[in-house]
């Protein structure tokens, strides 16, 4: 695809090839849920309990801000550029070359907390331990790698087959639950004594949203970005928070919160079901094919980030990807190297899954901060950026308030910054790379992409 902007004008004069608005939503659902879907629910009722659905209902509000920003993000980098470029437009270029570093530290981490959950899915299946859970992750994380190197792409139609398969289960767990509803939604009456909990609690569902981003390069793919950019991601954001809510619903009317597993919540809600053997098998399959597209879909977005951080100097320049783009055997060599690291953390501590989640999920939204004050100093001071100023506060207190779990992205940045200072200092600060690489299209590529983290 052409690396050429396309000003608005000529994007609404000139109908493109490419997906319609109706086409796109499948394809924008898949990009937010990803493997979220499949533990968020549970999870945040573990977390929050009765004020579960306080915590889902402000965090889809204080989306509403950020697609309004994105949308102009959109419409300033109509091809596609995304977080990167708009970040570079209002903090520099010393932020927006830590951004490719702030990605890869969030997928290396994100991806294999993602491979644990479909392991556990798999796991709790067929009765076996944490054995058969790291092996089932190991599988995903390694298929991830074998199949970039191969350049094997899945295609849009696979991914919009598993994102209906998501909505589908989806649904008939939720059938499955109405029942019980009514003679316990006290189980999610919001408990004003255990304020406390929503903010931190922000910070792990923040990850439901956190394929918003991935929005903007969904966007590229579309016939008109600025006018279907900003309908489309509602249509996802509406759709998904209907789903994530009424999910977490139905885990607190059918299982008591003492007995939620964190992890596979909506595997349990499945044992509730008759037949259960056939719910069951149908959930852990979908639970799988959605984690092992995200993780393929992941592996390839990284691979043009390392290659990103390497033209610009952040990285050796060995893992420059040349003119044909592509995931080369040294890219995979270093994912091999930094997934071990967080594969064994898991391994030695399974119970970090959800922890490592939400360590990710704080990356996403310090990128956002940065992107929020970047917009502010941009477009000075209007509806759009004064709600986003409003979004930026509640962010960054929660930031605070989650303390250690955003700590690993606050000195990734830290260090990516003062690795800058440095070159600059020595004379080697590297090509800046203020366009993308040639043949590489901006990480992940969402028509490539079934969905998040």
């Amino acid at each position: 695809m052409s690396e050429t902007p396309a000003g608005p004008e000529s994007d609404e004069s000139a109908p493109r090839r490419g997906l319609t608005r109706w086409q796109a939503v499948p394809l924008a659902i898949g990009s937010i849920a990803g493997s979220g879907i499949l533990f968020l629910p549970s999870a945040t009722y573990a977390e929050a309990g009765e004020n579960s659905l306080l915590v889902w209902g402000l965090s889809i509000l204080l989306c509403l801000p950020m697609l309004l920003m994105f949308d102009d993000m959109v419409r300033a980098n109509p091809d596609g550029r995304g977080i990167e470029s708009f970040i570079r437009m209002g903090l520099g270029s010393l932020f927006g070359r830590s951004v490719p570093v702030l990605f890869i530290a969030l997928v290396i981490v994100g991806l294999p907390s993602g491979a644990f959950v479909a392991g556990r899915y798999v796991a709790r299946t067929f009765g076996g331990g944490l054995a058969l859970t790291s092996v089932i992750a190991a599988a995903v994380l390694l298929a991830a790698l074998a199949t970039n190197l191969a350049g094997i792409r899945t295609s849009s139609r696979l991914q919009t087959v598993v994102t209906w398969g998501l909505v589908a289960m989806a649904t008939i767990l939720l059938c499955s639950a109405l029942p019980a509803t009514a003679g316990h939604l006290d189980t999610v009456t919001p408990d004003r004594g255990h304020l406390g909990v929503v903010l931190p609690s922000m910070l792990l569902t923040f990850w439901a949203f956190a394929g918003f981003e991935n929005l903007t390069f969904l966007s590229r793919e579309f016939r008109r970005p600025a006018r279907d950019f900003l309908p489309v991601s509602a249509i996802a954001l509406s759709v998904y928070g209907v789903f994530t809510i009424l999910l977490t619903v139905a885990i607190a009317v059918r299982i008591p919160r003492g007995d939620v597993d964190e992890v596979t919540g909506l595997l349990q809600l499945a044992e509730t079901m008759e037949p259960e053997a056939l719910v069951v098998w149908a959930v852990t399959v979908i639970a799988f094919s959605a984690m092992l597209l995200n993780a393929v879909a992941w592996v390839w977005g990284v691979s043009g980030l390392v290659s990103d951080a390497a033209h610009n100097g952040m990285l050796p320049r060995r893992f420059a990807a040349g003119d044909g783009g592509g995931v080369s055997r040294k890219t995979v060599t270093l994912l091999v190297a930094l997934f071990a690291v967080t594969f064994t953390v898991l391994v030695c501590f399974p119970d970090l899954v959800v922890d490592a989640t939400a360590t990710a999920s704080a990356i996403f939204m310090i990128l956002y901060v940065l992107a929020i004050v970047s917009y502010v100093r941009v477009r000075g001071l209007t509806v759009r950026s004064g709600l986003n100023l409003v979004l930026l506060v509640v962010m960054v207190v929660s930031l605070v308030q989650a303390r250690w779990q955003s700590l690993y992205g606050i000195v990734v940045l830290l260090a990516a910054l003062g690795v800058q200072l440095v070159q600059r200092r020595l004379g080697r600060g590297g090509p800046q790379a203020e366009e993308p690489v040639a043949g590489r299209e901006r990480p992940p590529s969402s028509a490539e992409k079934e969905s998040r983290a």
